[in-house]
């Protein structure tokens, strides 16, 4: 059950106890229901992607020219991480159009795991590049080629600086405002570029400053090497955030914001709650959990009391999805297993929730 009614004040079951009853106005005013990202949330998302596109491509033709003129390598390991940041930017298009997608007969928790994919295929497009400018670098000490015409392509990678900078900063305000995961990722990894050509910016002024000599390819080599570095950590860094996405990890945001919408509703006969499961995929969140409660109790007064938790939780997470609750009852054996860790004073916490109840084989 996704929605569902608020108990109203007065009691509709003669043997009720008044304990189970959700005091009128306990949800507050905040509507019940599961609104869908906002239409003007899905244009600023199209918006910033289209514009990280351009952009990208514009910072890949600056920073080639860069190379072209100057023959450095550590300029080339920086235009190697634009064309990384070109077709995964390219690959971000697809993952939103099927992210957005709404949940069908194929895919019933919806297409948010599009999102995960999307970041992990950045991730490993970074750590490409990584080990491409190792290659580079390589290549640039074997063949001895000294750099040339420094200051051009030092004034061109700074002006690459200050576009991406901007770029990254405006993509990671509009990922966190709509919770596009590929937004923020894709913010983090347009201000990793800019880690990225500050490095390069320091090595070529280094260069720069150096009088011409064989010292200036090992200069220039070196600095081409602990970029390499850099994007192998932050490559390695987006696959993991991908992966524990991709394998449900516990989303501990997830978890916590359910557990106070639990409490804050919470009455004297829902006496414990168990195997709280959450997550989160795209714009959809996922979570199931038991809640124990009298075995006296009547169908109609648990399935009231069920769709109006479940209605309440999902206003508190800001999210579409589901809220999936199993009733369980004092007596039951695999409950009694783990009873022990029930909160028998205070309120319901993360590490009483999620104790899960072991599965008894039957006779």
């Amino acid at each position: 059950m996704v929605a569902g009614r608020i108990i109203p004040g007065m009691d509709p079951y003669p043997a009720q106890p008044a304990s189970s009853v959700i005091p009128p106005g306990t949800l507050g005013s905040v509507p019940l229901g599961n609104p869908a990202i906002s239409l003007r949330d899905q244009r600023d998302r199209s918006r910033a992607a289209l514009a990280s596109l351009l952009v990208g491509v514009l910072m890949l033709g600056l920073k080639g020219m860069a190379w072209w003129l100057t023959g450095s390598a550590a300029i080339l390991s920086d235009a190697l991480e634009s064309v990384v940041h070109v077709v995964a930017v390219g690959f971000m298009f697809w993952a939103f159009r099927f992210s957005a997608a709404p949940p069908d007969a194929e895919h019933p928790y919806g297409h948010g795991r599009a999102e995960h994919l999307s970041v992990g295929f950045e991730g490993g497009l970074v750590a490409a590049a990584g080990l491409m400018i190792l290659g580079s670098a390589g290549f640039a000490l074997w063949h001895g080629r000294e750099p040339e015409r420094i200051a051009e392509g030092f004034w061109l990678i700074v002006t690459a600086v200050v576009v991406n900078l901007t770029l990254g900063l405006w993509l990671l305000a509009v990922g966190r405002r709509t919770s596009s995961a590929i937004l923020t990722a894709n913010g983090h990894h347009v201000l990793s570029d800019v880690w990225t050509s500050a490095g390069v910016l320091a090595g070529v002024a280094v260069l720069w400053l150096m009088p011409p000599g064989p010292a200036r390819i090992w200069v220039d080599a070196a600095v081409a090497v602990i970029l390499a570095g850099l994007l192998l950590w932050t490559g390695g860094t987006l696959v993991r955030q991908a992966a524990y996405g991709l394998l449900d990890h516990a989303d501990q945001e997830v978890l916590t914001r359910v557990v106070a919408a639990i409490n804050e509703i919470r009455t004297p006969d829902w006496i414990d709650v168990h195997n709280l499961r959450g997550r989160s995929v795209g714009d959809l969140a996922h979570v199931d959990f038991h809640l124990v409660v009298p075995s006296t109790w009547t169908v109609a007064q648990a399935h009231d009391v069920v769709e109006a938790l479940e209605s309440h939780i999902l206003v508190r997470l800001g999210h579409q999805g589901t809220v999936l609750i199993h009733l369980d009852h004092p007596a039951n054996p695999s409950y009694l297993a783990i009873a022990a860790g029930a909160p028998t004073d205070g309120p319901i916490t993360i590490a009483s929730a999620t104790r899960v109840e072991p599965v008894l084989a039957s006779n």
